[in-house]
């Protein structure tokens, strides 16, 4: 665990990205992305689909489009996305990230206000929690596809400056657990204090903008205990 700005201050609220960050789920979006894309005649491989992690659904789309000389509507490539990544999900365990369940467990029974940020649609967020036994503890859900303007999804700071309103604190006074450079830059211009977690699906993302880099989320509950000590 690495401090690159000190914060010793309880935070007000807790805002966590999904994908990567609770849920190991990021070869799941790869595979639902492949198979649409398949239809089209398109191949595309681990690594070529790796610099769309983090990335807003439209976005996304619009640039495989443009790299690959489709005409997908996005939002109709969306909700064929959707469909497969539920479908992927029927009746399978979605493995949590190390220190998950314990983090959420500890702020849950301290009343520490907490959302989930992602850029997914709500429909795949929910199928995630579900499928990794983490609905309970995050009724509060913010979308960077559904809940904000099209084209403010992360690395806009929209989605954040929601989650914040929903909880009913300032930003400011949030920390914000994210795994990828899109949402990092995502939560800091929301304002919040960034805690960066590399993921074990893309260790070698880059997370050097995060106010602070810890190996999991059993790391920040260590640090969360300091600063409510």
């Amino acid at each position: 665990m690495r401090k690159a700005r000190p914060r010793d201050t309880a935070p007000a609220g807790l805002l966590i990205d999904l994908d990567g960050t609770l849920v190991d789920s990021e070869y799941l979006h790869f595979e639902s992305t492949a198979a649409v894309l398949a239809t089209r005649g398109v191949i595309i491989d681990r690594t070529q689909y790796e610099m769309y992690v983090g990335w807003d659904e439209r976005a996304c789309w619009l640039s495989l489009n443009e790299r690959f000389g489709l005409d997908f509507d996005p939002d109709v490539a969306v909700l064929k996305r959707t469909h497969a990544y539920v479908e992927l999900l029927r009746g399978r365990r979605l493995d949590v990230l190390p220190g998950a369940p314990e983090l959420l467990a500890w702020a849950h029974e301290r009343g520490l206000p907490m959302a989930v940020v992602s850029s997914l649609p709500h429909d795949q967020i929910d199928a995630s929690l579900a499928a990794a036994n983490l609905d309970r503890y995050l009724p509060l859900r913010r979308s960077g596809h559904d809940d904000v303007p099209p084209g403010r999804g992360k690395p806009a700071p929209d989605v954040y400056l929601a989650a914040a309103a929903a909880l009913g604190v300032d930003p400011r006074d949030c920390f914000a657990c994210e795994d990828s450079p899109t949402g990092m830059r995502s939560a800091r211009a929301a304002g919040c204090y960034v805690i960066g977690i590399p993921c074990v699906s893309h260790p070698t993302a880059d997370v050097s903008a995060a106010d602070m880099i810890c190996g999991s989320l059993a790391d920040v509950m260590s640090f969360l205990r300091e600063c409510t000590a």
